[in-house]
Parts: structure tokens; C-alpha cells; sequence
């Protein structure tokens, strides 16, 4: 990705200090470094479908999300895509890669149109040399995203197909029920094939757990059911 076709420099200070997803980022909820990020951020843009960034390439810096949805995705071998893990506003992007000092394990696409803030790498890491009290909330940061990685690979071992589409249904509908999202998606976040989702989805519906008469749209009918189905306690 060029840094500089798709991101512009953004000198407006109010723009940080207003911004309502500071206080739950890695970065600006100090408000010393707050200055520093103002000065050296610049803002990006995508569509819904861009690469921000591609699994191989060696991170530049730091994005943050203003707003918008980003997914993290990895290829297997056999060319099938699946979603890590989905980011919203004030999520951070690619700060394990960087501290780790390593290409990119995963890609991350832009889901819907997303505005982001980028802190190139020696800015971050002057950041961190001046404030190392943020170093222990990235530790903790990191170390809840590793749980939440857990238990979904967890899950893909222990469950079967209809189980983990249930529960993906569940997640997707609690965390973002304003997106409508594809049968290819859902199935990359469960682990398996569209195919497998359409038929799954078609049995859900029979059964009365949920609706798809509005097109791409899902309406769950009966989330105590879908939550038995999908073996959540």
C-alpha cells in the first residue's frame, strides 16, 4: 500500500481533541501524547473492499480507525480466505507486527468506508521511548486480543459447521448489527464455505430461528434458540 496515495496530512489539532474515539485508543487517551500523534498522524481514507494492507508487507506504522470496519484476514494454503478478527472505531491496526518487527501476518480490508489515522513507525516508536507507561495498556491490549483469538480457534476445533455459523450470527448481529453481511463473509468468519452458510442458513430459517426474506439482510427471530444451537452457555 502508498502511504501517500491514499493517506493526506491532517495539521488540524482540533480534529484529535474532539475526536469521541480517542479515549479508547492504545495511543491518545494520554493527553501528552496526544500532542505528539496530532503532529505527526496523517488521515486515510478507503472504500469497502480496499487493502490497507497486505499480509507479507513490512509495517510502516501504526492505523488507528475513526470510523468505519476493518476485518483481518489470512489464506490457507488451498486459496480459502478467513476473517481473524474484525476492528470498529478506536481499534488499532498493525502494532504486533510492528513491535515484533515482522511482516504482516494478515491483511486487513476495509469492510465499509473507513476514515483512519496513520503514525508512521519512528514516530511510534519515539512515542514509546518518551512514554513508557503505554507500553503495559499494549500488553494488555494484545493480551486480550490473544484470548479472544483462543477461544475462537477453539471453537472452529470443537464445533461443527452449523454450531460456528449460529455463533457467527451471533457475534456479528451483538457487535455490528448495522452491517449487513454476505454469506461469503459470514463463512469466512465461521471457517467454513458459502455454500455450507447458504445451506445452514436455509435450515435456520425453516426451523424459525431466523428471517431472510429481505435479501442480504438476516433478522434473528429466536436468539435463545440460535444461542442453543450454537452450543453458547
Amino acid at each position: 500500500m502508498s502511504i501517500k496515495k491514499e493517506c493526506s496530512p491532517q495539521s488540524t489539532p482540533e480534529n484529535c481533541k474532539t475526536c469521541g474515539n480517542r479515549l479508547d485508543s492504545i495511543l491518545c487517551s494520554n493527553p501528552d501524547v496526544l500532542l505528539m500523534v496530532e503532529k505527526a498522524r496523517v488521515s486515510c481514507r478507503f472504500k469497502a473492499g480496499q487493502m490497507i494492507f497486505y499480509s507479507g508487507n513490512d509495517p510502516l506504522g501504526i492505523f488507528t480507525i475513526q470510523s468505519g470496519l476493518v476485518k483481518l484476514e489470512v489464506t490457507s494454503a488451498s486459496g480459502a480466505a478467513h476473517t481473524l478478527r474484525l476492528v470498529g472505531p478506536g481499534g488499532t491496526l498493525g502494532y504486533r507486527s510492528l513491535f515484533a518487527n515482522e511482516p504482516y501476518h494478515a491483511s486487513a480490508v476495509a469492510v465499509e468506508d473507513c476514515e483512519l489515522c496513520f503514525v508512521p513507525k519512528a514516530e511510534i516508536m519515539n512515542i514509546f521511548k518518551n512514554h513508557p507507561d503505554l507500553a503495559m495498556k499494549l500488553l494488555s491490549h494484545i493480551s486480550k486480543d490473544l484470548r479472544l483469538a483462543e477461544e475462537k480457534w477453539m471453537d472452529q476445533m470443537d464445533k461443527g459447521a452449523s454450531e460456528r455459523i449460529a455463533e457467527a450470527l451471533l457475534f456479528l448481529q451483538d457487535h455490528f448489527a448495522h452491517q449487513n453481511w454476505t454469506r461469503r463473509e459470514i463463512a469466512q468468519w465461521a471457517g467454513t464455505t458459502p455454500e455450507t452458510v447458504i445451506r445452514t442458513l436455509s435450515q435456520f430459517e425453516k426451523d424459525g430461528l431466523i428471517d431472510q426474506t429481505d435479501g442480504r439482510s438476516i433478522r434473528i427471530l429466536s436468539k435463545e434458540k440460535l444461542r442453543d444451537r450454537a452450543e453458547v452457555r
